[in-house]
């Protein structure tokens, strides 16, 4: 049961690349999904509620993504490269952050709205998370100060995640510049 509502939503996350969401129809999503249309209405009653599934989906494969990554790393560089990387990599090749950016533009009700800010705000604390550890090490390490502010923490993650969206979307492919840029950032803001 799982593995279907999982398929329509990579459909959705790959068709809006192509249409929009206003330019996606259900059967569309259905054969995309290779399942029956009845079987899409089963799940999510409006593109809305496909909408906020993709978007939960999307920032849980990201999610999984950086903690598989993370898995054997051991010095903070390391760990705060694998981020970045992530980031990166997720914001050039992947439908999720094109998604994102459209969702300003698309005309919702105050209702999705509202989840769509509490969906995300999950996702924040969720990365604060997977930060905090990383930043830990750091300060193991004596590299950074121990214990940085939550406003410290939410400024790296703003930093990285707003100037990977600009530079991909300018042309700045320079990303061993970025990567650069984001650890320095990291250590100047929490020396």
């Amino acid at each position: 049961m799982k593995a279907k509502r999982e398929q329509i939503l990579q459909a959705v996350l790959e068709l809006f690349m192509e249409k929009g969401l206003n330019g996606m129809k259900v059967s569309t999503i259905a054969k995309k999904a290779d399942v029956g249309k009845g079987t899409v209405y089963e799940y999510f009653c409006s593109k809305e509620d496909m909408f906020l599934g993709a978007v939960e989906y999307g920032i849980g494969l990201l999610g999984n993504m950086v903690n598989e990554k993370l898995e054997g790393s051991e010095t903070f560089k390391e760990r705060f490269d694998i981020l970045s990387d992530c980031i990166i990599d997720v914001t050039q090749n992947g439908p999720f952050m094109s998604f994102m950016s459209d969702a300003p533009n698309m005309p919702f009700s105050l209702d999705t709205i509202g989840k769509l800010k509490n969906i995300l705000n999950e996702a924040m604390m969720n990365f604060l998370t997977i930060l905090s550890e990383i930043l830990e090490l750091g300060a193991t390490e004596g590299l950074i100060k121990p214990s940085p502010t939550l406003y410290q923490k939410k400024a790296i993650l703003i930093i990285m995640t707003n100037l990977t969206m600009q530079s991909v979307h300018s042309g700045d492919n320079d990303i061993a510049k970025l990567k650069d840029f984001y650890y320095e950032t990291c250590l100047k803001l929490l020396a």
